[in-house]
């Protein structure tokens, strides 16, 4: 049996999801480049929540190469979206 806060952290994420659909359908701007941006920045921040000091599991280290990766898709397409913008 698991910690019982992975239940409230799983709450968490999917509370984020469906703010972030919510309030993209209420804005009429649903683009699928900025709920990917949402979401991947909402999945980093649990990442570094989760991210613990003296128990580091193998799976972790994986997790971070994803984030690394995420980061620069999510950075790739802001500055897209900026070029859009300015050009």
């Amino acid at each position: 049996m698991g910690r019982p806060g992975r239940h409230l952290i799983a709450g968490g994420f999917m509370t984020w999801l469906f703010a972030v659909t919510f309030f993209l359908v209420l804005m009429k701007s649903v683009d699928l480049m900025v709920f990917l941006v949402l979401v991947s920045i909402g999945f980093f921040l649990l990442i570094e929540v989760l991210d613990t000091t003296f128990v580091s599991p193998s799976h972790v280290l994986y997790l971070k190469y994803l984030v690394a990766a995420g980061l620069v898709i999510s950075g790739a397409a802001i500055i897209d979206k900026l070029a859009r913008v300015l050009i």
